[in-house]
């Protein structure tokens, strides 16, 4: 099965489901909360595992109880965290994440520049793909440079701030709406003809613009819950690469994988590859 090192933000989310937006200075009491392990690389990793991918975690935790059971959760997923590091003296980048029922969400954020500076400190393990978020330019530039060297895809999920010095290294550029704002008023073909890559926009329910012109509709589904649903997107897009798949292919197996997770609010979300395959068959 193919191979992905996911690298970028780990986090431990709080989040809590509320009727409304508190006011300032009140008090609520939340209709339920829990405690998930998140971050776009470890939310994509997790993704890959569940389609039954090896996934290579890269990225850094502190020294910390949240460090300490983001690692167990990296091993009860499937997860290769070889990669993954504990900083002394750190704490774990961790959120508090307030959800309405209206699907509208508020994120604060608490992460140390040390957890995101680290670059690669050892050998690239065997990967056919590498995925990196744009919060661990670092780790990202040395990885891609690994796959450029061997000849491999290497995607960026091109969040807002975009570092620019790490669009013409990447292979596939996969834009959030944010993150193509951030481009400076430049097209989809313009950025994939001046960094020469394949580019697309993904945009939440609506279809996936690819900078060729072409458009991939989503199924449509009941939409319970959002959050994760772009990392998930992004492991599934890399996933299906990683696996032989051309770009059009793999962003309707992406879209299907997406579509899937956010129709659902159990425990295990991330679908399977037989229920992906099943998707795309209808």
């Amino acid at each position: 099965m193919p191979t992905v090192i996911c690298a970028g933000l780990i986090t431990l989310d709080a989040i809590y489901d509320l009727t409304a937006f508190p006011q300032e200075g009140s008090k609520v009491r939340a209709n339920a909360a829990r405690l998930l392990p998140g971050g776009g690389a470890l939310l994509a990793a997790t993704t890959i595992a569940r389609l039954g991918g090896t996934a290579r975690l890269a990225g850094a935790v502190g020294d910390d109880l949240f460090g300490e059971y983001l690692r167990k959760q990296i091993v009860l997923r499937g997860i290769d965290g070889a990669l993954v590091r504990t900083l002394p003296g750190e704490a774990t980048a961790h959120s508090a994440i307030f959800m309405t029922g209206a699907g509208e969400r508020t994120i604060v954020n608490q992460r140390s520049d040390r957890l995101l500076d680290m670059g690669m400190t050892a050998g690239v393990p065997e990967f056919d793909v590498v995925l990196a978020d744009t919060r661990c330019r670092n780790l990202a530039k040395g990885l891609f440079e690994a796959a450029r060297q061997q000849g491999k895809p290497a995607v960026l999920d091109a969040e807002a701030p975009l570092p620019r010095d790490l669009l013409p290294s990447a292979s596939h550029l996969a834009f959030s709406e944010q993150g193509l704002a951030d481009c400076d008023g430049k097209s989809l073909a313009e950025i994939a003809a001046q960094n020469q890559c394949w580019a697309c926009v993904t945009r939440g329910a609506a279809e996936v613009q690819v900078h060729d012109g072409s458009r991939f509709a989503p199924p449509l589904v009941t939409s319970l819950d959002t959050l994760g649903a772009g990392d998930v997107w992004h492991g599934a897009f890399a996933f299906a690469l990683a696996d032989g798949t051309g770009e059009g292919d793999a962003v309707r197996f992406a879209n299907s994988a997406a579509a899937l997770f956010v129709s659902r609010r159990a425990e295990e979300r991330f679908p399977t590859l037989k229920e992906v395959g099943q998707s795309l068959e209808h």
